[in-house]
């Protein structure tokens, strides 16, 4: 008696696309007989995992597992056949019944639309998603990453094509190649026509007589994969990138999946992201901030000498213009902003205390305060940066 799908894969009737994926690269990994071929069984385990990750990976089959179990799928062969008396004559699916009821041309054209959307031939590759960790710097100016990870590659012994020699493949003598068996019969609703993959050669149409021993006949072994990606300059954390046709391999030659690579940008100890704009907390002693100062500033570009005006306060803001992060696919960068912070000395001795004192009772209290800027004054500090 086969066990229930969502056992097999260990994820609840709920789960969603992405957990059903990963339940199953993981069971994948495990239990894929060139992994794993101390245990006897592991590859019946393998196929009980394929078998139960493409039924709940396509909505249709799922709908109809889940209200009838695997009884309806096999009476409804991925289509309406499992719906019980009424519709039991039809298990070539919802195309042949619009078909069978409507007859002719235009029944037909229903038919033909509603099975050509049943899959058939070999399975397509599997889409993958990897992780990747940025430095900030890597980020801002783009980088070229070899990433590491697991999947189904082209089996090189026999080049994808699933066979120890290209003689054994065979045009399936059960559909001619067509990967499909149509029957047609007469009823009192009159002719019921009905499709279905060939039994005999799981809708590929061509039978492999001795399959290659590294993949068993599939065309792809699953094993470790390198792929080199050029990260473009700006991109952030949350982002992805689609690589096409770098994910799993298809099966016996069917077109791969894709490589979606997400991006993680590590904090950085001196700077502080903000869209493409770069932060940076710059500390000035109290003599610094009230007579001026010039001091060396990191930026993403290297060090550069920087000078504050006499006067700067707390929480001043000073920018250098073009010095943040690429515009993701774009021209330009963003800016650099340095954040005053003001240092007050502690621990003061007798002596620096009454030096202050006195500088304080010959300082008037006009010097203390905020001065309005004219104009011409705020275009200079603005062209300035």
């Amino acid at each position: 008696m086969k066990r229930d799908y969502y056992e097999v894969l260990g994820v609840p009737r709920d789960a969603d696309l992405p957990q059903i994926k990963k339940a199953y690269r993981k069971l994948a990994r495990q239990l894929h007989p060139d992994v794993n071929c101390e245990d006897p069984e592991c590859e019946e385990k393998f196929k009980e995992a394929t078998e139960a990750y493409e039924v709940l990976c396509d909505d249709q089959k799922r709908q109809l597992y889940d209200t009838y179990g695997h009884e309806g799928l096999r009476r409804g062969a991925g289509g309406a056949g499992g719906f019980g008396g009424g519709f039991e004559g039809f298990g070539g699916g919802f195309g042949d019944l619009f078909e069978n009821l409507f007859g002719g041309a235009f029944g037909g054209a229903f038919g033909q639309a509603f099975n050509q959307g049943r899959p058939s031939g070999p399975a397509r590759g599997e889409d993958l998603a990897v992780d990747v960790e940025l430095t900030l710097e890597e980020a801002a100016f783009g980088v070229e990453r070899e990433i590491d990870f697991e999947a189904y590659a082209t089996c090189q012994k026999c080049e994808g094509v699933g066979a120890a020699d290209a003689s054994s493949i065979k045009t399936c003598v059960d559909c001619g190649g067509s990967g499909q068996i149509r029957t047609v019969r007469r009823t009192i609703l009159g002719q019921i026509v009905q499709s279905a993959p060939c039994v005999r050669c799981g809708g590929r149409g061509q039978t492999i007589e001795i399959p290659c021993d590294d993949c068993r006949g599939t065309g792809r072994v699953y094993t470790g994969r390198s792929v080199t990606v050029n990260i473009p300059a700006g991109i952030d954390t949350g982002q992805r990138m689609r690589v096409s046709g770098r994910g799993g391999a298809g099966e016996r030659g069917a077109r791969p999946g894709d490589l979606y690579v997400r991006i993680r940008v590590a904090r950085h100890d001196l700077f502080e992201r903000r869209d493409d704009d770069i932060l940076y907390m710059a500390d000035l002693n109290m003599v610094q901030a009230a007579i001026g100062a010039t001091i060396t500033i990191p930026t993403l570009d290297g060090d550069e000498d920087v000078t504050f005006a006499a006067g700067t306060q707390p929480n001043d803001v000073k920018v250098l213009k073009g010095k943040g992060t690429h515009h993701l696919n774009g021209h330009g960068r963003g800016d650099q902003e340095i954040h005053v912070r003001v240092l007050v000395p502690r621990d003061l001795d007798e002596r620096q205390k009454r030096l202050l004192q006195e500088f304080d009772d010959t300082c008037g209290t006009e010097h203390y305060v905020e001065q309005e800027e004219g104009v011409l004054q705020k275009l200079r500090n603005w062209f300035s940066g």
